[in-house]
């Protein structure tokens, strides 16, 4: 099987909320990035084009991609609509810069799900 890279830009104001669903589900880590975009949302009440979001990057194995990216998605509309998006990737070679060895999907699988991991 091949790892996946679930990459999600969300509203900063949810990143509370989808950093506990990732923890509770078992998500093993994560990396979070802030940015400026502008897509189908933009902010006309202050006339910026630009827009602040929270990008939540998550590497995992490829069985559990979709179940993280609708986590995601579930998660940042539970108290409304929701602008952002989720993207799954694939992931060409990931290395550990530690002990210089490739990653494997054995290091980002979880069983909360109750996948057989």
């Amino acid at each position: 099987m091949a790892l996946k890279k679930v990459s999600a830009i969300v509203d900063e104001m949810r990143l509370n909320f989808i950093e506990d669903a990732l923890i509770q589900s078992g998500v093993r880590g994560y990396t979070i990035h802030e940015v400026r975009g502008r897509g189908l949302y933009n902010d006309a009440y202050q006339q910026r084009e630009l827009v602040n979001h929270t990008q939540v990057d998550v590497y995992t194995s490829e069985e559990q991609a979709e179940k993280i990216a609708e986590l995601i998605m579930d998660t940042a509309s539970q108290s409304g609509d929701s602008e952002g998006l989720v993207a799954i990737l694939p992931v060409d070679g990931l290395y550990w810069m530690y002990d210089r060895k490739k990653a494997t999907e054995d290091d980002f699988t979880f069983n909360e799900w109750g996948d057989d991991a």
